[in-house]
């Protein structure tokens, strides 16, 4: 709908040359998220699992075991969503209800697995694999903490009262608090956090080997030999100080960077530019409004003087804080 050749804006315009394209700001956050999972393989990797978890529980069989086990350890009833592009919210409750519910689908698994009753024990050893390792917790509980921020500017988009102006300082907010989060100090109390969570869950933290499934060692007959090279593995080993550096570096970083280059991307200055002057211009703050007023003023022969003196006049007339939108009727 959005294409410039042929997209439905595209045939607006061939009517109405003056109509202002604005994309849905929601759907832009929506694609921020969704980019982040492409782009990110981490980040795939983590909705990948979550999926196979709901194709599971989908079953009725199973997903009423795992409320039963939910019970027993008193755990709060959660259930796995479908992954579905079009509403990133969904992978946000996926990864709060994974974490909330982690040790009931672990033991619901480990029991299915250990009884063989029937051809869905051969699945549940595929995604127990992939769910107990620190490639999993880790991206789960950081993709969780990312979601959990950007849930925030999900609610103030889709709000009945939002406007594309009152949006932007909450934009801008996010934006910074993930600029913020990108720091030594952040990553510490992140990667304290994930210790605690792998300690608990007995999940041990440690470099993953570029997918390798065994550690590949140098042969013996070279033990006697400086070597100029190293296998891959070692190359790993030496070019992080710790485990936590590595996935700081590899995954930490990346994600956050990827969420901050999208966010600025999709919600650009100049994106926003006409969504605030509309704003101003609803304050009745002429000097703010100027872009709104000036695209328009030819085709709706405004004059620009008599305007900005009735938005003036206006102004010295009304109550403090009082806007054009108090004016419609409730």
């Amino acid at each position: 709908m959005s294409g410039c050749l042929g997209g439905v804006q595209a045939k607006m315009k061939e009517k109405y040359p003056n109509a202002i394209y604005t994309h849905c700001m929601a759907h832009r956050l929506n694609l921020v998220v969704v980019d982040m999972c492409k782009g990110v393989k981490c980040a795939r990797n983590v909705f990948n699992t979550l999926e196979m978890l709901y194709v599971h529980f989908s079953r009725p069989s199973n997903c009423s075991k795992l409320i039963s086990i939910q019970f027993k350890l008193e755990l709060r009833k959660g259930n796995v969503l479908r992954i579905c592009d079009t509403r990133w919210v969904c992978r946000f409750k996926n990864c709060d209800a994974m974490i909330k519910n982690y040790p009931a689908i672990l033991k619901f698994l480990i029991n299915e697995v250990e009884e063989q009753n029937d051809k869905d024990a051969v699945e549940a050893i595929g995604i127990l694999s992939q769910i107990n390792n620190c490639n999993f917790l880790i991206g789960v509980t950081l993709l969780k903490d990312i979601l959990c921020i950007i849930n925030m500017l999900s609610t103030t988009l889709q709000s009945k009262s939002a406007t594309l102006g009152k949006a932007k300082e909450t934009i801008n907010g996010v934006i910074k608090s993930f600029e913020q989060l990108r720091c030594e100090d952040e990553f510490y109390k992140f990667w304290k956090k994930i210790e605690l969570m792998a300690e608990e869950f007995n999940i041990t933290l440690q470099i993953n080997r570029l997918g390798s499934k065994r550690k590949r060692t140098q042969p013996t007959y070279l033990n006697n030999y400086h070597l100029q090279t190293v296998t891959a593995d070692e190359e790993v080993e030496q070019n992080f100080s710790s485990v936590s550096d590595f996935w700081k570096i590899t995954v930490y970083f990346p994600i956050i960077d990827t969420v901050i280059a999208n966010l600025k991307y999709r919600f650009s200055e100049k994106n926003l530019s006409m969504a605030c002057s509309v704003g101003n211009f609803m304050s009745l703050n002429y000097d703010g409004s100027l872009e709104f007023i000036n695209h328009y003023k030819d085709i709706l022969s405004v004059k620009i003087e008599v305007l900005k003196a009735e938005m003036v006049v206006i102004n010295n007339c009304l109550p403090p804080n009082f806007t054009l939108e108090d004016l419609k009727v409730k």
